[in-house]
């Protein structure tokens, strides 16, 4: 998907689930205000909401028995990973990379438990 401009989530990222849209709100916001800011304090602040979205997406599947949770999971390791290894400054390559595996994976990776959790 596109990225939005501005980068906001918007109903084309709507899961369904009020709690996940609402973090995934959550997730647009940490990443606009790191582009915007570009700090330690925004960065340790994108990856701590990241953090609890993720804990609690897998959570949820894990009690939904969601077929397709340790690939899901797997999936948000990586990016994590790769966010632990950017430093502030990030670059704006690297923020881009990251609005844009954000804008996809609600998509193509989130959608496939609609109806399932």
């Amino acid at each position: 998907m596109k990225i939005p401009v501005p980068y906001a989530w918007t109903p084309d990222f709507k899961t369904t689930y009020e709690n996940i849209d609402s973090e995934h709100r959550t997730l647009f916001n940490g990443l606009f205000a790191l582009s915007e800011f570009n700090t330690q304090h925004q960065l340790n602040a994108a990856i701590e909401v990241f953090t609890l979205h993720f804990h609690d997406e897998q959570g949820q599947m894990i009690r939904s028995n969601y077929v397709n949770t340790k690939e899901h999971t797997d999936i948000h390791n990586g990016f994590m990973d790769t966010m632990r290894g950017w430093q502030s400054p990030v670059p704006q390559k690297a923020l881009k990379d990251g609005m844009e595996w954000l804008a996809n994976h609600i998509p193509t990776e989130d959608f496939k438990y609609k109806g399932k959790l």
